[in-house]
């Protein structure tokens, strides 16, 4: 049985955040993943024009912020940017922030994060409160990413074709890695010591944008946020 559901998170600025959802049955064979109710949450960000391009404004850091914990949305904001009500598995554009010391207001819990110049982090809420994760930057605009973000209790997870062929692998608790990649269309499949642990339907991937698949831990098994953020 397939479940699905749509809702629209509003924007830090004109655009909006979609998102669609579905509940799997768990495929068989999954040791002990194979009692959880997987979940897949897609989430594409609005093209944000004048994001970044080879080369990131040297003086300027970029900071977003993800819900992987709240079903009924959790309140965020960067610095002075707009307050933002984000639903589960929405995230916010890039904030462009100084380089130094930023504030960061995740559910009434506020974080001084320290960012450098032309670095990029997603705020994560978790069911461990917030934490600040690295952001690979697309600099080559002929090319897209496509990385892994770990926000579950597993050590390492790994980010796969269908036919088993790693995009990233490895990818530890907490960390954000991703590979340059061509424009395709594919699945994917994110596994843990060789169990699958999310399936991700078919997906066109374009040059120039940054895509991100975020997985993390829910009451009823774990779920992935696609998050995808172009460079112009």
């Amino acid at each position: 049985m397939l479940w699905t559901a749509s809702f629209e998170s509003p924007p830090a600025r004109p655009g909006a955040l979609r998102a669609r959802a579905s509940r799997a049955r768990p495929a068989a064979g999954l040791g002990a993943l194979a009692a959880c109710a997987l979940a897949l949450i897609l989430a594409s960000a609005a093209a944000q024009p004048g994001l970044y391009g080879p080369e990131a404004p040297q003086d300027a850091a970029w900071v977003r912020v993800l819900n992987a914990v709240a079903s009924g949305g959790v309140a965020v904001r960067v610095a002075d940017h707009t307050t933002v009500v984000l639903p589960l598995g929405g995230a916010t554009r890039y904030a462009r922030v100084p380089a130094g010391r930023v504030r960061v207001d995740v559910g009434g819990e506020e974080l001084q994060l320290e960012v450098h110049q032309e670095s990029f982090t997603t705020v994560a809420a978790t069911v461990d409160g917030p934490v600040a994760i690295a952001d690979p930057a697309l600099r080559d605009v002929s090319r897209g990413l496509l990385g892994l973000m770990n926000l579950t209790g597993l050590e390492a997870l790994d980010l796969r074709a269908p036919d088993g062929t790693p995009v990233v692998a490895g990818v530890p608790r907490l960390t954000h890695q991703a590979l340059a990649v061509a424009r395709a269309t594919t699945g994917l499949v994110v596994t843990a010591g060789g169990d699958t642990v999310v399936t991700l339907e078919p997906q066109a991937f374009e040059r120039g944008v940054a895509y991100a698949v975020a997985v993390f831990d829910l009451g009823d098994g774990p779920v992935a946020a696609l998050l995808a953020t172009a460079a112009e």
